[in-house]
């Protein structure tokens, strides 16, 4: 059966469908030759971004440290009493010995309990909390708080009264009991929906509050800002609240460390159960960090609800640790009101004596000081002695030879690949024959020998080559090029090696040299507008920078560059780069010509249409005239 009707009724014997296909052939043929040509390109598109993106690597993650006087003029610090300080020394430190004095360390704002946390319910029996307890020659007990508020619990139930002195409740620290109720104190039924509390006072009264009150309100700030001048909701996000059944409902020690810590400040806070302590201190040290507490509901927008915070914070028991040439010390145990009163914690900076001038605004007990870093331990003298790291340049320099290694090889391995003339891209056609496996072994050799002789990457190759290979002009010594400090082709296609030996008498001879020749130039353009800071140091003299800001700022950079315009960044062949405009006009150009072999294959379908009608027509007449002869 034929696309345009049905054949062979004429009895010509004819194969349209065959002879179709053969018309076809030769268009078909022209458009597999468009289509392979346009996955080439794709391919080539696709591996143009891989290279793009291990030159970008290459570039910010890669050549960066060899720009680094950290890396390619590393310093150690030696020090002669590691009790007092440590020291680490940067590239701009100076080889020699300094003396320091540690006079004092920087602190943090730091509180913590003094002894023991202080809880008002002690004894709990029958789910009612005692603040008393003596034990009776009979062994029992009697439990009271006060002359009219007392029991005595025979021998034999003595074991089921509970020892809350070591309760991590909240509402042990601050209350002698609370109790959920129905009734007020006069007895009548509560009916606003609320859940309702009795609290046994200090004096054996009692007080009535609903679930909804605030029994707990206080702000934590890590500075000296005035919570009454925010507006309400920034009040609030510097606030911890508890409401009386958040209380009853069994806050503890563990969810009062935590929301403090929720609140966002350099202040933290933790339980410790093992030493019943807790702690509050603010993550950076120095005067301006400070602990500010406030206690009361004045500090938010939440109802009224007594002095429950300055009780609790009072009870922690906290005292501000301080710490001086004797040894750490605690200061008095704190009390707080609930009077609007921040009541404020600071730290202090450190003060150290460092060649013979004294700094006295060290903060986390730590400094930098001609390049190199002193992190303080405890007050006392030492010296620290600066010395080149010969150790780290060397292996700071063979692993800038692995990796230009690493990324030239790659280059110059797809330069010189030549493509296998017995493979191209499939077409659908011959992709249908085919096994995927059949079809992913075929592609891969077909890949192979996409870039060969590339003049962008033979560009970039040289360019790479000719970086590491020119003297180095700014150097002011006789070691000025790789090739000095042991930098050598292996072979033609600049692949290095090192010789270890070499770089290290290098080294000795001119500690300054390896930096020099890698990062010449690094500084020259600090006083230029940063958005103008590159092309300025692309176009200075390439003679007199270093290796790796030829690379960074020239080769590599002018590679990424023609990358990029002629491949674009992404496989998107609509990015307009030159590959992506030629992928889209070989798809405009293999659209069009589909077009044209469908009006073809449908001329020729009419062609043997006619052929079939005029055949039958002929049959038709012979029948005629013939069909009464016998």
């Amino acid at each position: 059966m034929g696309v345009n009707g049905l054949y062979g009724l004429s009895g010509s014997g004819l194969d349209i469908e065959s002879m179709v296909k053969a018309g076809m052939l030769s268009k078909q043929n022209q458009y597999d030759k468009m289509y392979k040509k346009e996955v080439k390109n794709e391919w080539l598109k696709q591996g143009f971004n891989e290279i793009y993106t291990s030159l970008n690597t290459f570039k910010y993650s890669t050549l960066s440290d060899y720009k680094m006087s950290s890396k390619m003029n590393a310093m150690g610090a030696e020090v002669a009493d590691a009790t007092v300080l440590k020291a680490t020394a940067n590239g701009d430190a100076v080889g020699m010995t300094h003396t320091v004095t540690v006079n004092s360390l920087s602190q943090n704002a730091y509180l913590l309990t003094k002894d023991k946390i202080v809880r008002n319910a002690d004894y709990v029996y029958d789910g009612k909390t005692y603040a008393n307890e003596e034990k009776q020659s009979d062994g029992s007990y009697v439990l009271w708080n006060t002359d009219d508020d007392k029991i005595t619990v025979s021998k034999t139930d003595a074991d089921k009264i509970t020892d809350k002195k070591s309760s991590i409740y909240l509402k042990d620290i601050i209350f002698k009991n609370i109790e959920q109720v129905t009734k007020d104190g006069e007895g009548h039924e509560y009916t606003d929906g609320h859940t309702h509390y009795r609290i046994t006072k200090d004096d054996g009264t009692y007080d009535y509050v609903r679930d909804d009150q605030t029994a707990i309100s206080f702000s934590v700030q890590d500075d000296d800002t005035d919570i009454q001048t925010l507006v309400d909701a920034e009040k609030t996000k510097k606030t911890v609240h508890y409401s009386y059944g958040d209380i009853f409902e069994s806050k503890t020690l563990n969810d009062l460390a935590a929301d403090i810590k929720n609140l966002n400040t350099n202040v933290t806070a933790s339980y410790d159960a093992t030493n019943d302590a807790f702690t509050l201190y603010n993550k950076e040290s120095g005067k301006d960090a400070k602990i500010n507490l406030m206690m009361g509901s004045s500090i938010s927008t939440y109802s009224s609800g007594g002095d429950g915070a300055a009780k609790l914070f009072s009870a922690l028991h906290l005292a501000q640790s301080t710490t001086d040439a004797s040894g750490a010390h605690l200061g008095d145990i704190e009390t707080f009101a609930n009077d609007g009163t921040p009541k404020s914690f600071k730290g202090t900076e450190g003060n150290v004596t460092i060649d013979g001038r004294t700094y006295d605004n060290v903060k986390d007990s730590r400094i930098t000081v001609s390049g190199v870093t002193y992190s303080l331990s405890k007050v006392g003298s030492t010296t620290v002695s600066v010395t080149q790291d010969t150790t780290a340049i060397v292996d700071n320099v063979k692993k800038f030879v692995e990796d230009y290694n690493k990324i030239l090889d790659d280059l110059v391995t797809k330069y010189n690949t030549k493509p296998d003339g017995d493979y191209e891209p499939l077409s659908k056609t011959q992709e249908a024959s085919m096994t995927q496996e059949q079809i992913d072994k075929w592609t891969e050799k077909a890949k192979s020998g996409l870039f060969y002789h590339n003049e962008i990457l033979r560009d970039m190759i040289y360019a790479m080559r000719d970086a590491v290979s020119t003297p180095v002009l700014s150097v002011g010594s006789n070691y000025n090029s790789a090739s000095a400090i042991g930098i050598t082709s292996s072979n033609n296609q600049g692949h290095l090696q090192l010789d270890e030996d070499k770089l290290k008498k290098a080294l000795a001879a001119d500690p300054d040299c390896v930096y020099q020749i890698f990062a010449s130039d690094q500084d020259t353009f600090t006083s230029v507008d940063p958005k103008n800071r590159t092309n300025a140091m692309a176009t200075d003299d390439y003679n007199h920078r270093g290796i790796a800001n030829r690379l960074y700022f020239n080769a590599v950079t002018d590679g990424i560059k023609n990358v990029e315009d002629y491949a674009g960044v992404l496989a998107d062949p609509e990015d307009q780069s030159t590959l992506g405009l030629l992928i889209t006009q070989l798809k405009t150009k293999m659209d069009n010509f589909k077009a044209l072999m469908d009006d073809f294959q449908t001329q020729l379908y009419k062609k043997y249409d006619a052929l079939e009608v005029m055949i039958s027509q002929m049959n038709a007449q012979y029948n005629t005239i013939f069909g009464g002869q016998q």
